[in-house]
């Protein structure tokens, strides 16, 4: 009997990804490497780091850092300074952000074997493919109503696919990978908000690696581990049956959700629910010439998907305040375009956002949930002197499409700056430019250890 995941592993080992295709993924490797490099100082990453160093060697870098690491601890590492801002890219197919684990898991598996980079973008685009055939069968109601965190439940099994790629695994090891990482996948959306939600991507990477190396060695997994009668897609309680599944996937290597739905590149280190609202208060402020003293109240209207996510309304924390739509819309008020030092803690006490926070509120317009989601918003601005100002989002800045090369460099220097030397970032972005035709990727990953001050 073929199994579902027979076809998943064929894909894994033969798919011929387009021109185009490798060009998104660059893309979202810059911008993660960037994300990397602007999370390795922050506290999650540092307390991980310390943990896995005193017991870890190896050949693999945790970039911004002189450190090495094992290829499954460099992920970890790696991982969770990518998510630690919460200003790594989105998918709303897998509802999942894809690169934070993706790109620390090619990376890694990268580095262990000498792949080329042509190679790592190759092996990022079968991971991102087989999450969004996993994410087209269970959402929404493994994320919106089931607690999990598709970053960690689904990318789980999109780096272990990245990982068996590079590793070079044979079709039959990569049905064993991935009936591995199905056991190892997990992640609750219940700690958001808190340093776990990083150590989500950490996670993820580090056991997708886990499973492409434990299955090349010979470890074995049920075929059934994914669409079995008890297996990750029952489990996890997915929006379809199993059998879904086979359709979902009978275009894989025809049909590149990369190019369809592509990946969305947050311009703001905020949740990426925040970010439509975020776009039309920035315009309308813009045009209206207003500041904080001459608000009365700013009205948010979005699906019914963002409440869930957005749940602090008075946030102590940088990493509640991402979740919060009183103090992004407070900050970009008074601080303008959001930027990771918005979120210092200093400026969540700042006077003026306090004045801010209760004058802001966030509603559910059912209305808005037949589209993509997180996708739109209403945003109306009552002013002191009797006007009333509004207008609406469908989609944000950065989303497929919206991006320019300015902004992704733009994003990725003032990212980087946060390791590295502004020549050495410099460089790296460069060496991300050409990324497809390097013979090898380990002189990216050795340019970012050149940290800009000690570590």
């Amino acid at each position: 009997m073929i199994h579902i995941t027979h076809s998943l592993a064929d894909f894994i080992t033969s798919s011929l990804p387009p021109a185009e295709a490798r060009h998104r993924a660059a893309i979202a490797l810059c911008d993660t490497i960037g994300v990397i490099l602007a999370g390795a100082p922050e506290a999650a990453a540092c307390i991980i780091r310390r943990t896995i160093v005193s017991e870890s060697r190896g050949e693999c870098r945790i970039l911004g850092t002189t450190e090495l690491a094992s290829a499954t601890d460099a992920a970890l590492a790696n991982g969770v300074a990518a998510h630690a801002h919460d200003y790594d890219d989105m998918c709303f197919v897998s509802m999942a952000h894809p690169s934070c684990a993706l790109v620390p898991a090619a990376l890694a598996a990268a580095e262990s074997t000498g792949a080329s980079g042509r190679a790592v973008l190759d092996a990022y685009i079968v991971g991102f493919e087989i999450e969004c055939r996993l994410g087209l069968v269970m959402n929404p109601r493994h994320y919106h109503e089931r607690g999990w965190h598709c970053t960690s439940s689904i990318g789980t099994l999109g780096a272990a696919a990245a990982a068996a790629r590079l590793l070079g695994l044979n079709q039959m090891e990569s049905v064993h990978a991935l009936g591995i990482a199905a056991s190892l996948a997990c992640g609750v959306k219940e700690n958001l908000g808190s340093m776990v939600k990083p150590l989500h991507a950490g996670m993820a990477a580090r056991n997708g690696v886990m499973a492409a190396r434990l299955a090349k060695a010979g470890f074995v997994a049920s075929e059934q581990a994914i669409d079995g009668p008890q297996g990750y897609l029952v489990a996890m309680d997915s929006e379809k049956s199993p059998h879904a599944l086979l359709d979902a996937i009978a275009d894989l290597g025809s049909r590149w959700e990369i190019l369809d739905t592509g990946v969305t590149v947050k311009l703001y280190p905020s949740c990426a629910a925040t970010h439509p609202p975020l776009d039309v208060l920035l315009d309308l402020k813009r045009r209206y010439n207003f500041t904080a003293d001459n608000i009365e109240g700013i009205d948010v209207e979005v699906d019914s998907m963002t409440p869930r996510l957005l749940i602090h309304n008075r946030p102590s924390t940088a990493l509640e305040a991402k979740f919060s739509m009183p103090f992004c819309a407070g900050a970009a008020i008074v601080f303008g375009h959001p930027t990771i030092e918005t979120f210092d803690v200093v400026k969540i006490q700042d006077s003026r956002i306090q004045h801010l926070l209760p004058l802001v509120t966030l509603r559910a317009n059912p209305a808005f949930d037949a589209a993509a989601p997180l996708s739109q918003a209403n945003v109306t601005v009552r002013l002191k002197d009797g006007r009333t100002v509004s207008d609406r989002a469908d989609g944000a800045r950065g989303y497929p499409g919206r991006l320019t090369e300015d902004e992704l460099n733009t994003k990725f220097l003032g990212c980087a700056r946060r390791s590295l030397p502004h020549d050495t970032a410099v460089q790296v972005l460069q060496a991300l430019h050409t990324i497809e035709t390097a013979s090898s990727i380990t002189g990216l990953t050795q340019l970012c250890a050149t940290v800009r001050r000690g570590d």
